[in-house]
C-alpha cells in the first residue's frame, strides 16, 4: 500500500506515513528464497548411464506440422539434450524405446 501511495499509482488514496508498517507475514514468506545450488556439480554417471525425460503436455494451440507435444531427454553425463515434437501423447513410449535402443546399440 506503501508503496502505491509513493508511486501516485491511486489518486485520492491516503497514508499516514507515520503509522509503523510491520511486516506481512505471507509477504516475509513468499520472499524467502533457497541458497543457491553450488555451481561446481560434479556427475557421478557416465554418458547414456542416466537420461531425464519430461514429456509436456497438450498445449491449445499445435504448431504448424501439428504437434500439440514434445518430449526432452537429457543425459546426465554429458547434458545433451534431445528434443522431439509429437502429435499424439502416446508418441512418446516409441521414442523413448527408440531411444533406448539407440543407446544398447552404441554400446
Amino acid at each position: 500500500m506503501q508503496k502505491l501511495h509513493d508511486l501516485k499509482l491511486v489518486n485520492g488514496f491516503n497514508v499516514d506515513t507515520r503509522t509503523p508498517k510491520p511486516d506481512c507475514i505471507a509477504c516475509t514468506k513468499a520472499k524467502q528464497h533457497q541458497e543457491p545450488f553450488n555451481k561446481n556439480t560434479h556427475w557421478d554417471t557416465e554418458p547414456s548411464d542416466l537420461t531425464h525425460i519430461d514429456l509436456w503436455e497438450k498445449y491449445s494451440i499445435h504448431s504448424i506440422q501439428g504437434n500439440y507435444y514434445y518430449i526432452v531427454l537429457v543425459d546426465n553425463a554429458s547434458r545433451w539434450v534431445i528434443v522431439n515434437y509429437l502429435k499424439e501423447k502416446n508418441q512418446g513410449a516409441k521414442f523413448v524405446k527408440n531411444y533406448l535402443t539407440l543407446l544398447i546399440n552404441q554400446n
